[in-house]
């Protein structure tokens, strides 16, 4: 899949459809409603009161630029950072599980992409992470507009609304666990944790300049022509291509935080976007999981989705990291739920005695 050329949009662009106010309120406040505030978009530009709140997603895939040094910035204060490359890793996870949560779930729930691409996504800076975030067009994405056969997103946009999940593998586990895969053992290997990554270059410890959908889980299951799985590609280059992947590749850039932890956090904030919803059940989002996973097998390896089984019988999909965004060198000196550093085990018990979605 082609990145995004210099006016913002990739270089084989698929089209959008704008959506009516009406539908595309109803579409935007139910995601949130239904599933969280991570998921809640706004349309449209801000006031002129506003307006100075608020960064262009565009302007932050380019190091140096004002807009990403202030949201580095932000992320390296509110989380009490000794290190820029240190906010840079953090700051890849939260802004994945905010920005382009809702387009992921949505995605999930109904093959509906949302058009998160960065030159139509407006975000603010909040305390540990991302406060805000609208579209300035609410938009889908349909067909590629150069008339390729990678797909096409249809009838999305009225049943945008929706409930979705986190989901389950199936395969023997660790107690509490239903479907974790063990972990390879060895350095390297696809399912083992990584130490945290060396910094590229010298550390710089100063900071840098509602509803359900029509039909209900059981008529998301099947993606057929036109479904999920033709949206697919759609997804990953709003989501992923000319998105979140230039922006680690910015960050890596502007503070040499490591490119595989920059991705790590990626691959953690997409998976949160389907870990943190509230239905449909777990193994159905954890195949979601996979279907996403697929055609980036460079994302999969850096952690895998487990259910975990609470004491009060309910169920949720978590996920577990391979790689390290070093917040446990931060001020608040904890280590993430999902951090690589704590053994696998202890995660899942840990997880086990939780009762809601966490974000970290």
């Amino acid at each position: 899949m082609s990145g995004p050329a210099p006016d913002g949009t990739a270089e084989h662009p698929w089209a959008s459809r704008e959506l009516d106010d009406l539908t595309a309120l109803t579409a935007l406040t139910g995601l949130a409603s239904a599933h969280g505030v991570r998921y809640h978009m706004t349309a449209g530009d801000p006031p002129p009161s506003e307006a100075d709140d608020w960064l262009p997603a565009d302007r932050l895939l380019t190091p140096g630029t004002p807009e990403l040094d202030r949201l580095l910035t932000a992320e390296y204060e509110s989380s009490g950072h000794r290190t820029a490359h240190a906010a840079a890793l953090t700051l890849a996870a939260v802004y994945a599980g905010r920005v382009t949560a809702a387009a992921v779930l949505q995605w999930a729930l109904d093959g509906t992409v949302w058009d998160v691409r960065p030159h139509n996504v407006l975000v603010r800076p909040g305390t540990h992470g991302i406060a805000g975030v609208r579209l300035r067009v609410p938009a889908v994405l349909t067909a590629p507009a150069r008339g390729t056969a990678t797909g096409t997103v249809t009838g999305a946009a009225t049943g945008a609304a929706t409930g979705a999940a986190a989901d389950r593998r199936d395969a023997p586990g660790s107690p509490g666990v239903r479907g974790a895969p063990e972990a390879s053992e060895g350095p390297g290997a696809p399912g083992a944790p990584d130490a945290p990554e060396a910094s590229e270059g010298p550390a710089e410890p100063e900071a840098p300049g509602g509803p359900e959908a029509p039909g209900g889980p059981e008529a998301a299951e099947a993606p057929g022509p036109g479904g999920r799985s033709a949206a697919l590609p759609a997804l990953h280059e709003a989501v992923l291509h000319s998105h979140l992947l230039p922006l680690a590749d910015a960050l890596h850039r502007a503070t040499r935080a490591g490119r595989r932890q920059l991705r790590g956090g990626v691959a953690h904030g997409c998976a949160t976007a389907l870990c943190a919803a509230t239905r449909p059940g777990p193994a159905q989002l954890a195949r979601r999981w996979r279907e996403f996973t697929a055609p980036v097998p460079e994302l999969a390896r850096l952690g895998d989705v487990v259910e975990i089984a609470h004491a009060d019988g309910s169920a949720r999909l978590r996920y577990l990291r391979n790689t390290c965004c070093l917040f446990y060198t931060s001020a608040e000196a904890v280590r993430c739920a999902s951090c690589c550093l704590t053994p696998r085990e202890e995660r899942v018990r840990a997880y086990a005695g939780r009762t809601g979605p966490t974000s970290r």
